[in-house]
């Protein structure tokens, strides 16, 4: 769930402008120059880097703010722009850029060297002196995202996506603010939002900032920009989505769908011109009529606001003001999903009896610094009631009060085990009831922190069929170990190092027909390519074999981060399914996550086929009158005649 440790990252022709393509899928191609000239509303500065000597960044804007190039000018004329070395090249902007600014939009076009050393800015304007100060505002493509912060690092209010922006290759990138809501674009379509920025850049240094700079970070200690930059601009206003197209040279693009009926923003997939409409439960499918924002000047047949039937995916054409024209689709799909209210992650799913629970981490905390865990119930593994808060870690638990992360849930001798992450320590709870409350029997760390190498968080338990129960465990390292019958005791010398390639966290196994699997997530839970993957074993602590990843992203449906994950099996049957969180849909990252559920089927010869995640998610699982599941308590499920049907 966690990473072993945090660093500060620093980090045109018309036939192109169909081919601008989106971060959202990873797909690089060529941005065209900006066609925009006219979009002069609000406009505050505007280099447009198209000379061919001298030491002058001139402003088009009319209002004078010439830039001053230090080091070498790498001037190349021919829309080319403005070419960095890394060395010495940076632009000295005038003082005082963004004073009286309640509101900004930053956007040039960048290419970025494959050489490029990190940390880097883009671009930075405000006042510090090696990251002291009143803040600064700055954008970097390692990892992409847009910061603004009133003193140092540790005050930023980031817009960020996970994933770095592409090299070698011209791309468009947009910032803008107003308001509480800060968007990034790239080729102008948007691909991070953070809804909970508090920071105007006017307010930084109360309008006085003099360290402004394109090419040089505020922070002595990050490497300067290498690459080339053309057509720079700052507004004193957010552009709208269509001027963000239009600024962008994406002519043929679709800013923005919209809909009465929409759960969530529609996901725009600009590479594959496909959108996604997640409508809310109960729509009519049979009669939407989406209207769509285009570029300035930009025609889209059948018109916005036609009422279409879209039970299958339509196509719409959308003509440039240039002329150019692309084709793209539209699918509407009912979003059941995420299965639990609000930001949750690490979901651990369990069935006693005949219901299922789910125990997540309580997410939505800078720093994942939650306190509390609360348990979920179903019937039917989409309808979920909140019990509440089943463990607080301040008033419950006498050794940590932070980091309450990554539990899981087991029941033996007539009692329910809870096992937790605390503050980077491990702990164990008890109760008569999978609700709580739960009392800690120890008083202490069951697994302190440092004990082993890595981090002693996330455990899972696995009952086998002889009734032994196993603690798996880890961050960096995957240990096992047999637990005692006590369940709270473990002799430490038979603690087994089981890390497979690739391992990061989120351990989890299961048993089917004499095989044991051993899963896993791999990658950082804030990167977007936080992934599950797998291993088979003749036994509960191996040896294992990796087979490959079972569920990752899937960008076309905005789904990021899919991880750290747990799976339930309905009794009497070959029914598996899959709990595990996304980043939250729109705007989520890896403390802003969300928990769903999915099927997990295995193939012929026993091998778990790749998950598809779906926005969609399941049907409700129903069991027959005639079956009667118990859990006996002793580990082992008990099962009476009769079938589950989903």
């Amino acid at each position: 769930m966690k990473p072993q440790g945090r660093r500060r990252f620093r980090q045109s022709a018309p036939a192109a402008v169909a081919a601008a393509v989106s971060l959202l899928v990873g797909v690089v191609g060529p941005a065209a120059p900006a066609q925009a000239a006219e979009i002069t509303d609000g406009l505050a500065l505007w280099y447009k880097l198209d000379a061919t000597s001298g030491t002058v960044a001139v402003d088009a804007s009319g209002h004078g703010r010439n830039g001053t190039v230090n080091g070498t000018a790498g001037w190349s004329g021919a829309g080319e722009g403005l070419t960095f070395n890394g060395s010495d090249t940076y632009i000295k902007v005038p003082d005082n850029i963004m004073s009286g600014m309640n509101s900004i939009t930053v956007s040039m076009d960048v290419q970025i060297d494959a050489t490029q050393a990190t940390p880097y800015f883009l671009y930075g304007f405000g006042n510090t002196s090696n990251g002291a100060g009143n803040g600064y505002l700055f954008t970097t493509g390692n990892s992409f995202r847009t910061g603004i912060a009133s003193g140092n690092y540790s005050t930023e209010q980031n817009t960020r996506t996970s994933a770095a922006l592409p090299r070698s290759v011209w791309k468009h990138v947009t910032y803008t603010q107003t308001g509480t809501t800060g968007v990034l674009y790239q080729d102008g379509v948007e691909v991070a939002r953070n809804m909970s920025v508090t920071i105007t850049p006017g307010s930084i240094g109360s309008g006085t900032t003099t360290a402004n700079s394109i090419g040089k970070s505020l922070y002595t200690g990050d490497k300067l920009f290498k690459g080339k930059i053309r057509d720079f601009r700052v507004y004193n206003r957010a552009l709208a989505p269509g001027e963000v197209l239009e600024v962008s040279g994406n002519t043929t693009g679709i800013a923005k769908a919209t809909h009465p009926a929409l759960k969530t923003a529609a996901i725009i997939d600009d590479a594959n011109s496909k959108i996604t409409l997640p409508m809310n439960e109960g729509t009519n499918l049979t009669a939407l009529a989406p209207r769509f924002t285009l570029a300035q000047g930009a025609a889209i047949s059948p018109a916005s606001g036609t009422p279409r039937d879209f039970t299958r995916p339509v196509t719409y054409e959308v003509t440039g003001s240039n002329g150019a024209k692309r084709t793209w689709t539209v699918e509407a799909l009912v979003m059941k999903s995420p299965v639990l209210p609000g930001l949750n992650a690490d979901p651990n799913i369990v069935r006693f009896g005949d219901t299922y629970y789910i125990y997540p981490t309580t997410d939505g905390f800078p720093g994942w610094s939650g306190t509390q865990f609360k348990a979920y119930s179903s019937k039917d593994l989409v309808h979920w009631k909140d019990h509440g808060v089943i463990l607080d870690l301040g008033p419950d638990i006498d050794w940590a009060d932070s980091r309450a992360w990554a539990p899981t849930m087991t029941a033996k001798n007539g009692k329910y085990y809870f096992y937790y992450s605390a503050d980077t320590n491990i702990g164990v709870a008890v109760s008569d009831r999978p609700t709580g409350p739960f009392k800690d029997p120890l008083g202490k760390p069951l697994i302190p922190r440092g004990a082993l190498t890595g981090q002693m968080i996330d455990p899972a338990v696995f009952t086998d069929d002889d009734g032994k129960s196993y603690l798996y465990w880890g961050n960096g390292r995957a240990y096992v170990v047999p637990l005692n019958d006590d369940m709270v005791t473990f002799d430490a010398s038979k603690v087994t190092d089981i890390t497979p390639s690739g391992y990061n966290e989120g351990t989890f196994v299961i048993k089917r027909n004499g095989t044991y699997y051993l899963m896993w997530s791999e990658n950082d839970t804030r990167d977007e390519n936080y992934r599950v993957a797998y291993a088979t074993g003749s036994s509960p602590t191996g040896p294992w074999t990796k087979r490959g990843v079972i569920l990752e992203k899937d960008l076309s449906l905005g789904i990021k981060g899919p991880g750290h994950h747990s799976v339930v099996q309905v009794p009497n049957t070959d029914d598996w399914y899959i709990a595990y969180h996304r980043f939250a849909i729109p705007g989520g990252d890896g403390t802003h996550r969300e928990t769903t559920v999915d099927r997990m089927e295995f193939d012929s010869g026993g091998l778990i086929k790749k998950v598809v995640p779906t926005l969609s998610g399941i049907d409700p699982v129903t069991s027959s009158s005639t079956t009667a599941v118990k859990q006996d308590l002793s580990g082992a499920l008990v099962a009476c005649p009769g079938r589950s049907r989903r």
